[in-house]
């Protein structure tokens, strides 16, 4: 499965269909529903611009979070204020040079 911002399946490319889950239903199902989850790392290849909405859910805190955003598909304006506008800061940032600058590692600290 992969993270999704609804729960049922979802087309990835090159893949195929695969069964999706938000963040919020993966937290209940590992059992972390009420907990603060120090470190969430999400590599998702494109899903961030459709579900980081979800990374700041009902009945649990992330308090850092580490995403590749894929820059050179849509700037990543929404995401930033969003995470902006409930609290998270950015600390760190590196780009992936494997992709020649066009995915960059953010990290968010709450």
């Amino acid at each position: 499965w992969g993270i999704n911002d609804k729960d049922g399946p979802f087309d990835i490319n090159n893949v195929g269909s695969v069964p999706g889950k938000t963040v919020e239903t993966t937290v209940r199902d590992l059992g972390h529903t009420g907990r603060v989850i120090d470190i969430f790392k999400i590599d998702c290849e494109g899903c961030e611009l459709a579900t980081f909405r979800s990374f700041y859910g009902k009945g649990f805190i992330l308090r850092q979070i580490q995403v590749e955003l894929h820059v050179y598909r849509t700037p990543p304006y929404d995401l930033f204020h969003f995470l902006s506008s409930v609290g998270y800061v950015i600390f760190h940032k590196e780009p992936n040079v494997l992709t020649k600058g066009n995915c960059v590692e953010f990290s968010f600290l709450l």
